[in-house]
């Protein structure tokens, strides 16, 4: 009973017509207080997805008829930040990944700005809030911030202004609670009635609604940003590249990047190895609620752009993922790993399987091709513990905590949206085997 209480949980919070429940009640308040589209945006200078969602946000403002407020954050609390040490060359990785793609100013300079100048960018911030130059004043102190130019920042401070550390301080404190009241944890996101739009690659989201709503102004056609996909026209020789995958059992993203990521191994005639560990919180690090919450309601939306199955889900945490992860390793010896991850998570996340009962796995075994009863006998085993846990310090090696995360040559990337550029790099290695 318990299980099926918990499907109906999660199908009513992944379900489109809630959502568009949600989205109407928001626009009929609106309408009924006289309110203009009223946009949150969320900013800290040291975070370097920042330096391209706050020209975004600008660019946001010209192409719709709404209203910005620019928040102030501080640092994400430690129940959200699992690997503070990792997270800051990660994020400038990935924020140049995606500037080169859009096309938007931002260089990697190899290390993060100095505290000083963080601060006295957010002072300078600070001063600004509440006026009509809140939000140039966070793009030029941004880039002013990773050029690490200390003239240029003395001269924002002398336009904008500028408070005590204290002041600034204060006015990241609030900006952070407000957020974490709304439900989210992060900056570089935008909120607009109820949803969250956390970085570059989600802005086309809050951009479709507002077409929706009406609120494009004249001159604007279809959004400018589109999201990186798969060329799936793309087939080469990458040259003998092999592609680890860091797959977790009990990550919605992980489902939406499996199939995905095997059919571009494919066609890139690449090796994969797939290299399994434990889901964070079975790993002792926090996901809290409105992480979970943001999470779950972004895989599914994202589901629906890929065209996949998703929201019938039954949770596997702990034992179900266990059992899961002693039949994948038996599997991978029976060279049907890719069988059987792809048939499990499908079953968990979209089809709303128990793979805690046997009922339930045995099904998710069998359409991989596997023996039951040699698939049942695997569980008795723990060497997939140990397997696990040596995939997780090869995947902390690699710079990365977080699942589903990807290696091959060059490149170690974190996040089923960014297989194009797991796409790219398996491209160059072919390249660079012919030149």
């Amino acid at each position: 009973m318990r299980v099926w209480l918990r499907r109906q949980v999660y199908r009513a919070l992944t379900s489109p017509a809630r959502r568009e429940a949600r989205r109407k009640r928001a626009e009929a308040k609106r309408q009924r207080r006289g309110e203009p589209h009223r946009v949150h945006y969320f900013h800290r200078p040291g975070d370097p997805a920042c330096a391209l969602m706050a020209p975004l946000a600008a660019a946001l403002c010209d192409r719709f008829d709404i209203e910005l407020t620019v928040h102030l954050t501080g640092l994400p609390a430690a129940d959200v930040n699992p690997d503070p040490e990792r997270l800051p060359e990660c994020a400038r990785r990935d924020t140049a990944a995606l500037a080169t793609h859009f096309g938007l100013p931002f260089t990697d300079p190899g290390k993060s700005p100095s505290a000083a100048l963080e601060n006295q960018a957010a002072a300078i911030i600070a001063s600004a809030l509440g006026r009509g130059d809140a939000l140039q004043a966070a793009i030029d102190t941004c880039n002013t911030l990773w050029r690490g130019d200390e003239a240029a920042m003395a001269d924002a401070a002398a336009r904008f202004g500028e408070v005590s550390p204290e002041a600034a301080v204060k006015a990241a404190e609030q900006g952070s609670a407000l957020r974490d009241e709304l439900g989210h944890f992060q900056s570089a996101t935008l909120y607009y009635g109820g949803e969250w739009y956390w970085t570059a690659d989600r802005l086309h989201y809050l951009e479709d609604r507002l077409v929706g709503l009406g609120a494009a102004r004249d001159s604007v056609a279809l959004p400018p940003l589109a999201p990186p996909l798969l060329e799936s026209q793309l087939a080469g020789n990458s040259g003998g590249a092999v592609l680890e995958i860091y797959p977790s059992l009990r990550s919605p993203y992980t489902y939406l990047a499996m199939e995905r990521a095997f059919a571009l191994a494919d066609r890139w005639q690449a090796k994969v190895e797939i290299r399994f560990v434990l889901p964070m919180v079975m790993r002792s690090l926090p996901v809290p609620r409105r992480k979970g919450q943001y999470f779950l309601l972004d895989a599914k939306r994202e589901a629906e752009r890929l065209g996949l199955p998703f929201g019938n889900i039954c949770d596997p945490l702990g034992r179900p993922t266990e059992r899961g992860l002693a039949v994948l390793h038996y599997a991978m010896e029976q060279n049907k790993g890719r069988a059987f991850l792809t048939s499990f998570l499908r079953g968990v996340w979209a089809e709303g399987i128990d793979a805690g009962s046997d009922r339930g796995l045995r099904q998710l075994v069998e359409r991989a091709g596997l023996d039951w009863p040699a698939a049942k006998a695997a569980l008795a085993g723990d060497d997939w513990r140990k397997v696990a846990e040596a995939n997780r310090q090869r995947l902390l090696e690699l710079g990365l905590w977080g699942v589903p995360s990807f290696h091959t040559g060059d490149l170690s990337v974190w996040g089923q949206d960014r297989l194009w550029r797991v796409e790219q790099a398996l491209g160059s290695q072919g390249e660079a085997t012919t030149s």
